[in-house]
Formats: structure tokens, C-alpha cells, sequence
């Protein structure tokens, strides 16, 4: 596996890329513009793509820890058999299939899940609060009890106590 360490791609423009087995630590890709970008079988540790854009860009059996992805639009992205883990996500939007992904102790807080498939997706000990889940197709979508609350309260329901 090729390793790229401590390396700034910040607003750089990451055009027609594509990035095998190749672990990432320490990146940063702040406000990058990614287009016609693949990455498979990749590994991001501690990387910051806060505010980046993805347009036509794919993650294919990647993992993220402890990285930072706030106010990410993922409509224009393919995820698939990605783990996020210890992750921020705040403020994403995602318009996507999210099936049987690991989307756990990640904050989403505010994040916007429209017309998703979340089959299987397990959003165990992640924070959901205030997380709109619009128009999804949930189906054995794991959650924690405090997630399954904050999911509750995001469709309008009230906890009665």
C-alpha cells in the first residue's frame, strides 16, 4: 500500500485522479475541488476535507477514521463499502446509497439524508441530532437508542415521558 503523509491539498483542484491502495495520514484536502476523482481501497487517517467539493467523484471499500468531512455535499459522490469511524460529518448532505455501510461514532449533527438507501447502514453511537432523514428507504438500519430518539425527533415525533 502506497502512503502519502502530512501532505496540504488544500484548495487544490484534484482532476480525473484516481488513487488505489494508497493510505492517506494526516491529509488535508480543505475546500479542494475533487471531479472525475476515484479513490479505492483507500485508507484516510486523521485527514480534514472540511468544505471540499466532490463532483463525480467515487470511494469504493475505503476507510475513514477520525477525520473531519463537515459541510460536504456527497449528492455528486458514489460511497460504496466505505467505513467512517470517529468521524465529523457535520452538516453534510447526502443523496445516495449508503447500504450496509459502518457509520459508527460519527457526528452528523445537522446533516441532511435525502432520498438515501439505508439498508443495513449502522449509525451506532454516532450523534444524529437534528439530522433530517427525508424521503430514505430505512430498512434493518442500525441505531442506538439515543440514535433511534434523535431519529424519532427528526420526524416529528415527541417523547412523552
Amino acid at each position: 500500500m502506497n502512503s502519502i503523509k502530512d501532505r496540504n491539498f488544500v484548495d487544490h483542484d484534484l482532476k480525473g485522479v484516481d488513487f488505489e491502495e494508497t493510505k492517506f495520514v494526516d491529509c488535508k484536502f480543505a475546500k479542494s475541488q475533487f471531479k472525475f476523482t476515484g479513490f479505492k481501497n483507500c485508507i484516510f487517517f486523521n485527514c480534514d476535507f472540511s468544505n471540499a467539493l466532490l463532483d463525480s467523484t467515487s470511494f469504493t471499500k475505503c476507510r475513514f477514521e477520525d477525520c473531519k468531512l463537515n459541510w460536504i455535499n456527497f449528492k455528486d459522490c458514489s460511497l460504496s463499502a466505505c467505513i467512517f469511524q470517529h468521524c465529523l460529518l457535520e452538516g453534510c448532505s447526502f443523496n445516495c446509497d449508503l447500504s450496509g455501510m459502518d457509520l459508527t461514532h460519527v457526528n452528523f449533527e445537522k446533516a441532511i439524508f435525502d432520498y438515501c438507501k439505508l439498508k443495513g447502514t449502522s449509525f451506532t453511537d454516532s450523534n444524529t441530532t437534528g439530522v433530517s432523514f427525508q424521503n430514505c428507504q430505512i430498512s434493518q438500519t442500525i441505531l442506538d437508542l439515543e440514535g433511534f430518539i434523535q431519529f424519532g425527533l427528526s420526524k416529528g415525533f415527541k417523547l412523552n415521558n
